[in-house]
């Protein structure tokens, strides 16, 4: 017997055969050519990180065209290349195995490395607000916390102008009051023990409030004081307006489209004025989102000299 040398050596080895008969004893002579293993190692950059996490790894070895087959214990899929950026998308802890061959000698060394690279789990961010849309008059919105796998969380109300950094929270369920009307994207940013991120976005809503004032008289007298009968508001869709004004027989003697043109006592638009008296009024009112308000009711006109 003989040691396998640890190079590419040539050894010459004899055998002699004897039976205690046979003169000479039987001989033999052989060549035996041996080469060694590929000398092979290799590191992986980064080892731990978030899922999905890409870590590259880099193998060495003596021979200059020496084939890299690398694959986990998880996946079991081989792949060839050096370096080779190998993709994992599941957290969990995985062996890299390498499996390098010298193409000539055709000689196989296989390298393991037991739970070489960890990949965190990634939280999941989300949550939801009550209300999602509330007018002006009362603009308090909670906001819900429902993520999974988070320790620590950073909210951005999507609220550039308010006061004293309110626009941001580090509370789990923060609570946040918006100054003005519109429409707002808030987010939250999860983040788990380990680090990694999430992070979810809603809208939310702050509708103008809409309300309507109706006078129930006016003195059309143009002394600059109550001349007109002008319904006030706020919220309104001034594109969407109607008013109509009836006498007691009920025909129409006033009729505007115009929020900003309410009715001066006058008959049709001409020189004939109203008298004094209780007359009917009929208005079609829409506000900000599309709601239809209708109203129907009295006004008086008075008339100082009457």
């Amino acid at each position: 017997s003989a040691a396998v040398p640890g190079s590419a050596t040539t050894n010459t080895i004899g055998l002699i055969v004897s039976d205690g008969c046979t003169v000479p004893n039987a001989a033999a002579i052989f060549t035996v050519v041996t080469n060694p293993l590929p000398n092979i190692n290799f590191t992986g950059n980064p080892l731990q990180g978030c899922a999905p996490l890409t870590v590259t790894l880099t193998g060495t070895s003596d021979g200059a065209s020496d084939v890299f087959t690398w694959s986990d214990n998880v996946n079991h899929v081989s792949n060839s290349g050096n370096p080779y950026p190998m993709l994992f998308a599941d957290s969990g802890k995985y062996s890299i195995i390498l499996v390098v061959q010298n193409p000539t000698t055709g000689c196989v060394n296989t390298m393991t490395k037991v739970d070489y690279v960890e990949v965190y789990p990634q939280p999941i961010a989300s949550f939801y607000a009550n209300p999602s849309s509330t007018s002006i008059i009362d603009p308090n919105i909670d906001f819900v916390n429902t993520s999974q796998g988070a320790s620590t969380y950073l909210w951005d109300f999507g609220d550039p102008v308010a006061l004293n950094g309110s626009n941001n929270s580090t509370l789990v369920n923060p609570s946040h009051g918006y100054s003005y009307t519109g429409e707002y994207a808030v987010n939250l940013i999860a983040v788990s023990p380990k680090g990694c991120r999430d992070i979810a976005r809603i809208l939310v809503e702050i509708t103008p409030e809409f309300a309507l004032y109706i006078p129930n008289a006016f003195t059309p007298d143009e002394n600059g004081r109550n001349d007109i009968f002008q319904p006030l508001g706020i919220g309104i869709d001034e594109e969407n307006y109607r008013l109509d004004i009836f006498d007691r027989w009920g025909e129409n003697i006033f009729t505007s489209n115009n929020f900003r043109k309410g009715w001066d006592g006058s008959v049709k638009g001409g020189s004939k004025k109203a008298p004094q008296g209780v007359y009917v009024y009929k208005l079609q009112v829409t506000d900000l989102q599309g709601g239809k308000h209708p109203y129907v009711g009295h006004v008086t006109v008075i008339r100082k000299n009457e």
